[in-house]
């Protein structure tokens, strides 16, 4: 055995081991020790790599050599001492050696950090306000209105009228800055909603009133927040020809309307829907504000500290996720910073904090779901319905197959159970909760800057 461990003292955020390196695993990383020294050192008359042992002795000394050979012996053994303790470190770990000898084992003492140990906080009677769930009639005409928006068409502008807001146009543009062609700036055949603010405002408010086959001129001042700086604030003239007007037609709410809609019998039956579609939305944005509430609760109550090394490791990650996302979307860094109107630094502090809050909500959710795996433990029944209604989420059966597969994996049913034990813990917080209606609604941000409701995904650290 290349080395033992004399004794593991576990401790609130650190495992402390003394380990008993053997002498043959010593002797054998002395070897490789004086061959790293005589590739790295400058001795004149010696070549690099050709450095005798006996010079490298005189040269640097033994205890010099023995300490390089301490460093390499265990950074070869870590990786299995780590494995065979049982421990996740998250953090490199802080090395004392006690005995760096000639011809004796090596041994030396590791204080790991690890995480740390959150006693689950009482969770019982807290006292959180949240917005009542309370659907008004306006609520329900508004969305009877989009339904109506949704279902609309578009028609030819059959009598000899301009163009106004709000109607589709078929254009041809040909943009010109100091009688040069703008780059981007041509188009044929474009379709463009007026008043959609699709292209520049003042483009779009200078085809109202123009007429079918028409064409105009169209000067304006470019914007000062345009992708290239250089045109930034020039004057830019455009050749524009109307070549088609088009109105939206809305429909009425007749037979036809709600069989297109749903099938509904009557308009009655379609409000009612939508109300009860409503109140499920506010339900479930009431039960978000609650858990948030008691998330921020009990991080406080039990004053977890997020440890540097994991705030650290999950603010890397999330500026992997942001970038990665802004190339999926070919957006360069620099423009979105300045979209958004923020200086990188600031960005830099929005990662860190993000980070630090959704690991002291993954070490509250941790020791939670400890001291109530009795409770939160799923049962096979809500196992299988849960995976049930995963695979109903997809419409071809080759995509069914394949997720109901990868379900009975070991790992699909952990994930699975990790996910049931997530939700069974938020229902038992909602409910041991004094809950009361506040007077105004607000929009409220849970602690991870995300919604925290039962479908909200826990981070971990082992999550991408």
């Amino acid at each position: 055995m290349d080395y033992k461990i004399m004794n593991k003292e576990a401790q609130k955020d650190q495992v402390k081991l003394e380990v008993e390196v053997s002498k043959k695993h010593f002797n054998k990383a002395k070897g490789k020790a004086y061959k790293k020294i005589s590739q790295q050192a400058n001795i004149p008359g010696f070549r690099k790599g050709k450095i005798p042992y006996e010079v490298i002795d005189v040269n640097f000394g033994k205890q010099y050599v023995l300490n390089e050979t301490a460093s390499i012996a265990v950074s070869e053994l870590y990786a299995q001492i780590i494995q065979n303790a049982n421990i996740n470190p998250i953090d490199y770990p802080q090395v004392k050696f006690t005995q760096v000898a000639e011809d004796k084992p090596l041994l030396v003492e590791l204080a790991i950090p690890v995480e740390p140990e959150i006693e689950a906080p009482d969770y019982k009677g807290i006292e959180v306000s949240a917005a009542p769930v309370e659907v008004k009639d306006q609520e329900v005409e508004k969305q009877v209105e989009n339904m109506r928006q949704k279902y609309s068409s578009l028609e030819p502008v059959e009598e000899d009228r301009a163009a106004q807001k709000g109607d589709h146009v078929t254009i041809d543009f040909q943009g010109m800055v100091e009688g040069k062609e703008l780059e981007g700036g041509k188009a044929d055949d474009f379709v463009l909603e007026i008043g959609s603010k699709t292209l520049t405002p003042q483009f779009e408010e200078s085809l109202e009133g123009m007429k079918k086959g028409e064409g105009k001129k169209v000067k304006f001042t470019l914007p000062q927040q345009i992708e290239r700086a250089d045109l930034a604030g020039k004057e830019a003239e455009f050749d524009v020809t109307l070549k088609e007007i088009k109105k939206k037609v809305v429909p009425e709410i007749d037979k036809e309307f709600l069989k297109n809609a749903g099938d509904y019998e009557s308009k009655e039956e379609f409000e009612k829907e939508i109300r009860e579609s409503i109140a499920q939305k506010k339900e479930e944005s009431r039960k978000e504000e609650i858990v948030g509430k008691i998330i921020n609760q009990l991080i406080k109550k039990a004053d977890i500290s997020a440890p540097p090394a994991m705030v650290k490791n999950r603010t890397d990650q999330l500026k992997q996720e942001f970038e990665k996302n802004l190339k999926a979307q070919n957006i360069s860094k620099q423009n979105y910073l300045k979209a958004a109107g923020i200086a990188e630094p600031a960005l830099e502090e929005q990662f860190k904090k993000r980070a630090e809050i959704e690991v002291q909500q993954y070490l509250l959710f941790k020791a939670l779901e400890e001291a109530e795996e009795d409770k939160i433990a799923p049962k096979e029944e809500e196992i299988k319905k849960e995976a049930d209604k995963i695979i109903d989420r997809y419409q071809k059966e080759e995509e069914k197959k394949k997720v109901k597969e990868f379900l009975e994996t070991d790992q699909g049913k952990q994930n699975l159970t990790s996910s049931i034990k997530r939700k069974n813990m938020i229902d038992i917080l909602v409910d041991s909760a004094k809950v009361t209606d506040q007077k105004q609604e607000k929009k409220i941000v849970t602690p991870q800057g995300q919604k925290a409701g039962s479908d909200k995904k826990l981070w971990t650290p082992n999550q991408k």
